[in-house]
């Protein structure tokens, strides 16, 4: 009887219509990581010409937001340089070495560069083999077409990577004349050798060495190893489904580092840039059985003990708690600075006593930290109109720095004269700056050279 039922049962499993849905892992995984790698690139070139952060060489300061920062400034360099210092540790702790493998300009052009000479010279066409093996180019690539179009595709990502940080150290005007070819730029071509350079670097970099820098000398990747562990982001095997892959190395030759995907751990060179994945899914989407979703995925801990674990949120939240509050303060401090910001600075010293060994002139400087045009007025309180002001008025069109002469009447009288100094500019900065002039008594100084 209970063979009979347990049959019928198997007949009717049998007519219910079964559907494997394939997860398309490799038609969105390389596509998203492609535009976050280009977006990345493009964010890089945007920084320095919208003014958010560069670095001016001719004044010697940092440029945030279009305004100078100055090492005064503590608050803005302290906050900022904690606030991103450890949003990189919590990071790298939750995702490991994606950065490398998603964002990173030198994996970037070195795919790029990849993809060309796959496309160009063939598969095994590497011009660069630390083994010592020549460049294998296909017989049917061979030809002087192929050689011009993959000079001028590595040629035209080398000088784009040689501009980028040349918008880092000159305004955007500057560069933009060079550009142009502006008579000023050519009679000072010194910018044209430092590009010249920079792309020449850049073409070895991204022609030969390519994924070398990333296996053997980047100490960024290695730095960000340090911060894993068996909760961050890796590649994970379905080691349950291994018959699938028994005589298959399809993920280990997508590998641009040469790693085994199935057997990475924790100390690793992986870059989780899921090359691996994308090609274990394209292969087993083309299974003549029935396509399925790959034996590789990200995975972030253990997923079999999952379940014993706490909510994926809380146990990241306990991990980083301290990176965390750091961030946050930085955050802070660096909102308090940007807030407490300073456009102008200014003092007021001696200079040179005069030949009766008396101090009548003094130097008033005022700098201006801001890439807009303003005035700053001054006013002199405490002399009794016993004083003459070089200027009342200074207009700057552009940041800078000018100083003006406050020179003070000999027919002060004798004795300690305290006097402020009024600054104020049209953009509502104010400040005020206090200083005491002595007047010797003449008579006393008249007995004594007698």
């Amino acid at each position: 009887m209970k063979n009979k039922s347990s049959n019928a049962a198997t007949e009717a499993l049998k007519k219910i219509p079964v559907v494997q849905q394939h997860v398309a892992g490799a038609k969105t995984l390389h596509p998203s990581r492609l535009l976050l790698q280009y977006l990345t690139l493009l964010i890089l070139i945007l920084i320095p010409l919208t003014g958010l952060f560069r670095i001016d060489l001719e004044s010697a300061n940092f440029i945030m937001l279009g305004r100078q920062v100055w090492f005064s400034d503590f608050l803005i360099i302290f906050g900022l340089w904690l606030f991103i210092a450890s949003l990189l540790v919590m990071t790298y702790a939750a995702v490991g070495s994606a950065f490398c493998g998603w964002m990173c300009p030198q994996n970037t052009a070195s795919e790029f560069a990849d993809r060309l000479t796959l496309k160009l010279l063939g598969r095994k066409a590497d011009m660069l083999d630390i083994s010592g093996q020549k460049m294998q180019v296909a017989l049917r690539k061979k030809s002087w077409l192929n050689y011009s179009l993959l000079s001028i595709g590595l040629l035209l990502p080398a000088m784009l990577y040689a501009l980028i940080p040349l918008l880092y150290f000159a305004p955007p005007s500057v560069i933009w004349s060079y550009m142009t070819l502006s008579e000023q730029a050519l009679q000072h071509g010194s910018l044209y050798w430092i590009f010249l350079i920079l792309t020449g670097l850049f073409l070895y970099d991204i022609a030969a060495v390519k994924h070398l820098w990333c296996k053997y000398m980047c100490f960024y990747r290695v730095w960000q190893e340090s911060f894993k562990s068996k909760h961050s982001l890796r590649i994970r095997y379905d080691d349950q489904r291994s018959d699938h892959c028994t005589k298959c190395n399809f993920c280990v030759d997508a590998c641009v580092l040469d790693l085994d995907p199935r057997t990475t751990g924790q100390i690793d060179n992986c870059i989780n840039c899921g090359a691996c994945v994308t090609a274990c899914d394209q292969l087993n989407s083309k299974r003549k059985k029935g396509a399925e979703s790959g034996l590789l995925s990200f995975t972030i801990g253990d997923k079999i003990n999952a379940s014993k674990s706490r909510n994926s949120v809380a146990e990241f939240l306990q991990r980083t708690k301290k990176s965390l509050l750091a961030t946050l303060a930085g955050a802070l401090l660096l909102g308090i600075g940007l807030t407490s910001y300073q456009s102008e600075e200014f003092s007021v010293t001696a200079m040179a006593e005069n030949s009766a060994g008396a101090v009548l002139d003094y130097r008033i400087n005022i700098a201006h930290k801001l890439y807009s045009p303003t005035n700053v007025t001054l006013k002199v309180k405490g002399l009794n109109e016993l004083f003459l002001l070089e200027k009342e008025s200074i207009h700057f069109e552009t940041s800078g720095r000018m100083d003006v002469v406050l020179h003070v009447s000999d027919e002060l009288p004798a004795g300690l004269h305290r006097f402020t100094v009024l600054a104020s500019a049209d953009n509502g900065w104010s400040d005020t700056f206090h200083v005491t002039h002595f007047v010797k008594n003449r008579a006393v100084e008249n007995a004594s050279n007698q």
